[in-house]
């Protein structure tokens, strides 16, 4: 109980600071200048907005000028009437020494001030009057979007609670959202929709607005016969016709599709300076209020190209060398404008460059350069890290970076990172894309130092990998030799024995999948992961072990704003020698924690020896669900369930530990992944083990 008191009063020192950070950030007031009438914290968001629109620092003193005023006050009211507020009202008291004036403005006016007008300090006042919503909403004519979907263009969804702040009506809003449902009948195809009428009715005493609108949606367009026309630099034209569309709708997403796949093909034969359009010959009833198009796709290739050279500006420092071999053009074969938009990716590829463009010299022509311009990237870089976790608590660190320091593409780099618990130093030089490929080589040193809940572990460690990514597929392939010195400070009592210090030298590869739709906070998607490490003492260590782990991630929604999330992994660790001899005590399996059974502290789920010290899992397998209700738009409350199963010794050839937790927990997603308060309940603890655990922490869990 006293620990659990000590997290939660630590938790609120920091919910407090973060929250008078937050204000100090977002409030940018002037020392000269206030503004009142709209609560506390809307308040602060209209003076961070009148600051940020005026060009003011933060509690820097503004000259309260006549010009100045005015456009405040017109910032001010508009602000308002954004919120549906339609007939605001605005005060100014304005101070010189002793002296004031009041100033009062209506929405629908014209800001005025003597030139002469000024003072020392003032205090805007906003009588914000009645706020308009949209209550309800009647659109007919729009048979190809379904009711719901068509609420979707004036409520939101996804969330559980909606406020009045997002159903604010304005005549400006509702006739962008009525343009919008117009867009959104012509990228089906009904090409010739139109707003035929719109009303909206007020109600002056609860604010309350009903829409109703009327839309004529027109006859669907669809694809009837294609002609593509391409015409070569001399006037000649290859004709040729195709019916493989035909019946298709008629949409922009279609012409931008064919329009690119004509123009690419022009342009892998050399013909860079390609240009496609599309004409509509003509349109026939075929009935059912379907109109079949015919279309002509004009391809006018230009002249045919071929390469001169590859010429780079505006980096002086990289080595001409190193640049070619990753643009990998060669000089008189065709210009082909797709790989030299390919060469410029994997310039960018390089991480020395913040932008990549290229241009032909000259611009006309059968034999051009390509110019590629280079803009790089800040070479030397400081960043400064802070985090917090449940057991560690407050985490704090730097990571310095300086790339291409020889001309070369290649970086190195040094961070380290403290917390209340553990300590971490590395330092890494990086090779990207390897000699053209898309292979990164690293070398890497690493060194840490942890305090677990019954040992101390410490680790020395030389790595050297190579790493591939399929940027286009989301997945990744590394393989990696270690040469590592592994300690662990345990309790000689804990009747367990196991390899304490010993040297691993082993060979890892591991794969990632990931098609999860935002890797910081997924919604819907999976990813997959595999790892195999073997150690050998043929390599230099004092260990034979094989280590396996593979799992994933599933996300959907249920609907609008309920989630679900399920993440399943398992893994073991095995030798074909003894295993107290073979498997080292730091490689063995400690779950438990705000990332995987969250009844638990930080390896509190592991397997105990006979003291009830923590001794790990040599096999384990580990189950997550979640269930996340959004209540507003980025704060979420979640129901979940933790499941480990794991075993101490081989796989589940003795006793195995079955722990499970449940609880409740609230997210809230920030710009470096969601921010999670997580309470986790055990509800059969062993007498070792705590009932209940407090958690907070950020990122997302599995």
């Amino acid at each position: 109980m006293i620990l659990f008191a000590q997290r939660g009063a630590q938790f609120a020192q920091f919910l407090c600071f973060s929250l008078l950070l937050w204000l100090g950030l977002t409030a940018s007031a002037q020392s000269n200048l206030k503004i009142a009438g709209m609560g506390f914290f809307e308040n602060h968001r209209l003076a961070a907005r009148l600051a940020f629109l005026q060009g003011l620092q933060a509690d820097d003193p503004v000259a309260l000028q006549a010009a100045w005023i005015e456009d405040s006050a017109f910032i001010l009211l508009d602000q308002v009437r954004q919120a549906g507020y339609l007939q605001p009202a605005l005060e100014l008291q304005l101070w010189q020494g002793t002296q004031s004036q009041l100033f009062h403005w209506q929405s629908d006016y014209s800001v005025q001030v003597q030139a002469t007008t000024g003072g020392e300090r003032a205090v805007f006042r906003i009588f914000p009057g009645l706020a308009y919503y949209y209550d309800r909403i009647v659109i007919t004519g729009v048979d190809s979007l379904s009711d719901a979907n068509l609420l979707r263009f004036f409520i939101p969804v996804g969330v559980l609670l909606i406020g009045r702040n997002e159903l604010a009506y304005t005549p400006e809003n509702c006739a962008e959202r009525l343009q919008r449902i117009r867009a959104a009948l012509i990228s089906q195809g009904y090409r010739a929709a139109r707003l035929q009428r719109s009303a909206a009715s007020l109600d002056a005493t609860t604010g309350a607005v009903h829409v109703s609108a009327q839309f004529a949606a027109g006859p669907l367009y669809v694809v009837g016969p294609v002609t593509i026309e391409a015409e070569s630099h001399s006037g000649a034209v290859d004709s040729s016709e195709t019916s493989t569309y035909s019946g298709v709708a008629l949409t922009a997403e279609w012409e931008q599709a064919r329009l690119m796949e004509l123009r690419n093909a022009a342009y892998a034969q050399g013909y860079p300076d390609a240009e496609v359009v599309m004409q509509e010959v003509g349109s026939t009833d075929s009935g059912a209020n379907r109109l079949l198009c015919q279309l002509r796709f004009v391809v006018r290739r230009g002249e045919f190209v071929r390469l001169r050279q590859v010429r780079f500006e505006g980096d002086v420092l990289s080595q001409r060398s190193v640049l070619q071999r990753q643009a990998n053009l060669k000089p008189g074969q065709p210009v082909n404008l797709l790989a030299v938009s390919e060469a410029r990716r994997k310039l960018m590829a390089l991480g020395i460059h913040q932008r990549v463009g290229y241009k032909f010299d000259p611009q006309r022509g059968p034999e051009r350069d390509v110019v590629y311009q280079l803009d790089p990237s800040q070479l030397q870089e400081l960043q400064l890290s802070i985090g917090w976790g449940s057991y560690e608590m407050a985490r704090f660190g730097f990571n310095w970076e300086h790339r291409n320091p020889w001309g070369r593409a290649q970086r190195y780099e040094l961070g380290a990172k403290q917390s209340f618990k553990s300590r971490e130093v590395n330092l890494g030089y990086t090779v990207p894309q390897l000699l053209g490929t898309d292979l990164n080589a690293y070398a890497k040193v690493d060194y840490s130092t942890r305090e677990e809940l019954s040992y101390d572990r410490s680790t020395a460690k030389l790595s050297f990998g190579t790493s591939a990514v399929l940027a286009a597929s989301g997945f990744q392939l590394s393989l990696e030799y270690g040469l590592a010195l592994e300690d662990a400070d345990r309790n000689p009592n804990s009747g367990f024995d196991s390899a304490e210090e010993v040297t691993v030298s082993s060979l890892r590869a591991w794969a990632t999948l990931d098609r999860r739709d935002d890797f910081l906070a997924p919604t819907r998607g999976y990813n997959l992961f595999a790892s195999l490490e073997s150690a050998y003492r043929l390599l230099g260590g004092t260990v034979n072990f094989q280590k396996v782990e593979f799992g994933g991630g599933y996300h959907f929604p249920l609907n609008e704003s309920l989630l679900l999330h399920f993440g399943l992994r398992t893994g073991g660790i095995f030798s074909t020698g003894a295993a107290a001899a073979n498997i080292p005590f730091n490689q063995r399996f400690f779950w438990g924690g705000e990332n995987s059974v969250r009844g638990y502290q930080a390896g509190g789920a592991a397997p105990l020896g006979a003291n009830g010290d923590q001794v790990g899992a040599e096999f384990y397998v580990l189950g997550n669900f979640e269930f996340e209700q959004r209540i507003w738009n980025e704060f979420s409350a979640l129901l979940f369930c933790d499941g480990l199963a794991d075993a101490r010794d081989g796989f589940f050839r003795q006793s195995v530990d079955y722990l499970y937790s449940v609880g409740l927990g609230l997210r809230y997603n920030t710009v470096v992944g969601p921010m999670r308060l997580e309470y986790g309940y055990n509800p059969q603890p062993e007498p070792q083990r705590r009932r209940a655990t407090l958690h907070f922490s950020i990122g997302f869990p599995f």
